[in-house]
This record gives structure tokens, C-alpha cells and sequence, in this order.
């Protein structure tokens, strides 16, 4: 439906501009475009600031007796996800102003200035297993974890630009160029992820035999039941506002005094993604280690250098 709803704006707008009379002369311009965006693949990175099952008063309500439950700095869990390339639409729509005019026949004459908008979103629609990159969680997932994946859908993002080019002008039709622009980019990424518990208590390895050692009443068969078949569960969309810029290059075609169609193509870099928040389910309850809702457990994510290349059909309307 995104493609179509872009194709027919392109489509009418294309042909209000192509088929108006206006002699070009003003330097002022506006384009619109559409095409396809080929994103690189993703290296996600997640943590939060929870304690060892051990110390979750749900699972053990003994957990103040047991060393280091109550410690005022604790890790937490961390693991990695890898997802490959993506791929998706491209659309957008820019003003600019073109120097030819002011400077005929000089070199200042071949720059341009814009301002740009374009949207575009990502299909990764991945799901993988996440590897652990902590000694403990990789200790706790030998044969404990029953599933650990965690799964991108889209990445889509609403950027803001200002560019600069340098067009190639010559006698014929064509007119080839290149350009450099830096903005910023509004981008949301659908984001799950699912660690399941062995249901068999006599799988659970993170609780030792000695965990109930000197404490009265504390039965370490229980607290293994407690947390066999639970669940830490996140269903989402993170956002965040990057940093970015991009290089740009393509070739425009003269239909008329005022109206031309060419090809762009952009790689476009942001910079690190980061947002988090709380657990849907942490080990099947809320997100929190305590009853009385006093030690919240909270999850980051971190993805490096966002970066996509596009290529697109681009008209230009000249005033």
C-alpha cells in the first residue's frame, strides 16, 4: 500500500510539473522521488541492569540471605544479535536553489543548494539467536535457556537534509552531478525479544545446590520450580533521532525549459542508535526484582552506524 499511495503522488506531481508552461530562470527549484533503499546488515547489542535469578524475590524469596543479592552495583545480562541486509522503499521531495543563474558562466555557477526531506523504511522482518557475550549468561544458557531470539521487523526513519552540489554543465541534455549533505534522521526500529526457561527444574543450573545453605526454610528445589518455564519477553518499537550525512551522485535529462528526469543514487550514514526501557515480562512477572516494586529492571539497546544506499527516480521542476 506504501508503494502505491508514493507511486501515484509521484505520478501526479510528475505530470502537473511536466506540463507547465513556466520558462526556467529563477534558480529556484523543487524535485520529488521515489525508488528503493538497500540498507547494510545490523550488529544489535542489548544489556539491562538485572540481578541473577538468585536475587529475584519473585523466584527466591529468600534472596536477601544470599551473598551479593543486596549489593549496591550489580551487572546484568548482555547478548548480541546479528541481522543481514534489508531492503525497502525510498520516497521524497526537496527545495533548492541553483547558482547558474546568479553566475553564468563561471565556476560558482555549477553548485545548488537544498533542502531535502525523504522517508524510507527498511524490511529486515528477521528473527535470530542471540549470542551471550557475558561469562554469566553464557554459563546460564548451557542447557538452561530454552530459547533466546531476538527479531527486527522494519527500521524506518523521516530525515531532514541540507545538501550541496555540484552539477556538470555542458551543451547536451544531460547533466550529471554530485553532492554532499548532512541532516539528521527521526528513526523508529520494531524491535522483540524472547528468553524462555528450560521447563525442567532439574535443567536449571543457575541456582546451585548450595544456595540454601544456613538459611531456614529455603528449599533450593522450590526456587528451581519458581523459575523453570519462565518467560522475559519485549515487544516494541524503539526510537531515536540520529546524525547523519550522505554523499549523492546522479545524472538529470532535460524533458523541457523547466522540467527534467533523472537518476540519483545516495549512501546515507548515521550514527549510533540507542533507546531501551522496560521488560514486558521479566521471568514471566513484572519488570522488577522486588515485591514492593522498589529495584525496576531496564534493558538498552545499541546499534552502530546505521547506513543504507538508495537509488531513485528524481524529477525536477525549474521556476
Amino acid at each position: 500500500m506504501k508503494w502505491i499511495l508514493s507511486l501515484l503522488i509521484f505520478v501526479i506531481v510528475s505530470c502537473l510539473l511536466v506540463a507547465s508552461p513556466v520558462e526556467a530562470g529563477s534558480g529556484l527549484y523543487l524535485s520529488s522521488e521515489l525508488g528503493a533503499n538497500f540498507a547494510s546488515g545490523l550488529d544489535n547489542f542489548s544489556r539491562d541492569d538485572d540481578r541473577a535469578s538468585k536475587c529475584d524475590e519473585y523466584i527466591n524469596p529468600y534472596f536477601a540471605m544470599v551473598p551479593g543479592c543486596t549489593d549496591p552495583v550489580h551487572g546484568g545480562d548482555a547478548s548480541k544479535a546479528v541481522y543481514d541486509g534489508a531492503k525497502g522503499i525510498l520516497a521524497g521531495a526537496a527545495v533548492g536553489y541553483r547558482l547558474k543563474d546568479a553566475y553564468p558562466g563561471r565556476f560558482w555557477g555549477g553548485f545548488r543548494v537544498e533542502m531535502e526531506y525523504f522517508f524510507r523504511e527498511s524490511e529486515y522482518d528477521q528473527s535470530v539467536t542471540s549470542a551471550a557475550t557475558r561469562a554469566q549468561t553464557i554459563a546460564k544458557r548451557l542447557g538452561e535457556t530454552a530459547l533466546s531470539a531476538k527479531s527486527v521487523g522494519s527500521i524506518t526513519s523521516h530525515n531532514l537534509f541540507g545538501n550541496v552540489f555540484f552539477d556538470w554543465i555542458n551543451g547536451s541534455r544531460f547533466t550529471p552531478y554530485v553532492g554532499f549533505g548532512i541532516g539528521v534522521g527521526f528513526t523508529a526500529m520494531d524491535w522483540n525479544s524472547m528468553n524462555a526457561r528450560n521447563s525442567d527444574p532439574t535443567a536449571i543450573t543457575s541456582i546451585p545446590d548450595d544456595l540454601c545453605n544456613g538459611i531456614s526454610g529455603c528449599d533450593v528445589n522450590e526456587i528451581r520450580r519458581n523459575l523453570a518455564g519462565t518467560t522475559t519477553t519485549e515487544q516494541t518499537v524503539l526510537k531515536d533521532t540520529l546524525f547523519g550525512w550522505q554523499v549523492l551522485f546522479g545524472v538529470d535529462y532535460a524533458l523541457t525549459e523547466s522540467a527534467s528526469l533523472g537518476v540519483k543514487g545516495r549512501w546515507v550514514n548515521f550514527n549510533t542508535f540507542r533507546d531501551g526501557g522496560s521488560w514486558d515480562r521479566l521471568r514471566s512477572h513484572e519488570s522488577n526484582l522486588r515485591l514492593d516494586g522498589s529495584e525496576p529492571v531496564t534493558y538498552r539497546l545499541m546499534t552502530d552506524d546505521i547506513d543504507f544506499f538508495g537509488i531513485s527516480l528524481n524529477l525536477k521542476y525549474h521556476f
